[in-house]
């Protein structure tokens, strides 16, 4: 058995034509989505990269200490399972490759067979020298019969940087007409969008529509950048001995804050789709199952039993599920919701997501009040509800028309954090 997961770190699953991105191009992740199966509402656990990486090794969730039970998984963390112990017990060969460009926790690099650091020489791209290493570990890899070759790209965190071929196609003329619209009404002429590189992480003013529009547009720059590289990646595979015969993932730790809601990069633990909800593409060989999609709630939590299940490697007392039964359409949902925490400095919030609600809960105690952008007033984060999937952005908090059910889902989710699984 053969597998490869692919970590396009930073990738929104609202920037892919596959979830419904009209804008930004995409056509090598649009073409695996359509030989394989799209789940549609996969969300992280612990909405940071550290933690996501955890879930992925042990499947037991990872949520930051909540006041009713502070020192739960410091506890636990020792007796945790481990998915490459699982894999090495049953002679699965594994290998680590990662983008050396981006910091990466350092604890998940432990206990592979092979981890190869990529670090592009002078003048490289960082996309090209990983694809480079990752052909010739597949040479390797394809003289074995059973292994896990997983890749973790950071491309798409900033700094960003692409070729100029790619910049052209998001920042010509032409395409600036389309920007003229998001101008100020009392602005003369039209300014140009502008490429941004450096993204430094705090407020954005959100009056500034062009600034938004530019920083929107440089991340599909990226992402159209990244999906070229993934899609020479793909084509590799398929003329790979055996190539069809590989299952195939593609998922990310997390999203990224892109100023949707007045903060650019996890400045602040907001916990809102463009975050927390994740693109998890699964490709089964020989494209079986092809175009299925599948609307159960999902979690980071569920990639190690999944693994482990394909693999013939079982996974004693976890909290996620195998996700290949539903992929086969042998059942509908593993769990009647999903829930997820982030903490940034002293500040904590929780999630919980059903398929129709979204209810977003910072704890008040140790959540600092934030100054407004660009007035200089106190904003208190306070407790928010959504109507999901018809608000998708999250822009119209309906929490004071159904009190008596945020009550309730409030329980629901600190019930859950202080006892998960």
């Amino acid at each position: 058995m053969k597998a490869i997961v692919l970590i396009a770190r930073g990738l929104q699953a609202g920037a892919l034509g596959c979830y419904g991105n009209q804008w930004t191009i995409t056509p090598a992740l649009d073409a695996l989505a359509a030989e394989g199966i799209v789940f549609d509402w996969h969300f992280a656990d612990n909405a940071d990269p550290a933690g996501a990486r955890r879930a992925w090794r042990s499947g037991h969730y990872q949520f930051p200490p909540s006041l009713s039970a502070p020192s739960h998984w410091g506890e636990e963390g020792a007796r945790r399972p481990d998915l490459l112990n699982a894999l090495r017990q049953h002679q699965i060969h594994t290998c680590l490759i990662l983008d050396d460009s981006r910091p990466s926790p350092s604890e998940f690099a432990a206990s592979w067979d092979v981890v190869e650091r990529v670090a592009a020489a002078e003048g490289e791209m960082p996309l090209d020298a990983v694809l480079e290493t990752v052909g010739k570990a597949l040479e390797q890899l394809e003289r074995r019969d059973n292994w896990l070759l997983w890749i973790d790209l950071a491309t798409l965190l900033p700094p960003w940087n692409m070729p100029a071929d790619f910049q052209e196609a998001f920042f010509s003329e032409e395409s600036d007409e389309d920007a003229e619209e998001f101008e100020e009404a009392d602005t003369e002429e039209s300014k140009p969008l502008t490429l941004l590189t450096e993204i430094p992480a705090g407020p954005i003013d959100c009056k500034d529509d062009h600034r938004y529009l530019s920083l929107q547009t440089s991340y599909a720059a990226m992402v159209r950048y990244v999906d070229t590289g993934i899609g020479q990646l793909l084509q590799a595979l398929d003329g790979l001995e055996g190539g069809d015969d590989i299952l195939r993932i593609v998922t990310t730790d997390t999203g990224q804050n892109l100023g949707e809601h007045g903060i650019v990069g996890t400045c602040r633990p907001w916990l809102h789709d463009e975050l927390i909800h994740l693109p998890f593409l699964l490709r089964l060989p020989g494209a079986a199952e092809a175009g299925r999609r599948i609307s159960a709630l999902t979690q980071a939590v569920d990639l190690a039993p999944t693994l482990a299940d394909w693999f013939g490697a079982p996974l004693a007392d976890v909290h996620g599920r195998s996700l290949l039964p539903l992929a086969r359409g042998e059942i509908e949902s593993i769990r009647p919701y999903a829930c997820a925490g982030l903490q940034v400095g002293d500040a904590i919030e929780y999630a919980l997501r059903t398929p129709e609600w979204a209810f977003l809960l910072p704890i008040p105690s140790l959540t600092p009040p934030a100054r407004g952008e660009s007035e200089g007033e106190i904003v208190e984060r306070a407790p928010q509800l959504y109507v999901k999937p018809d608000d998708r952005w999250e822009v119209n908090n309906v929490l004071q028309h159904h009190l008596e059910l945020a009550e309730q889902l409030e329980r629901t989710l600190r019930d859950f954090v202080t006892k998960p699984g």
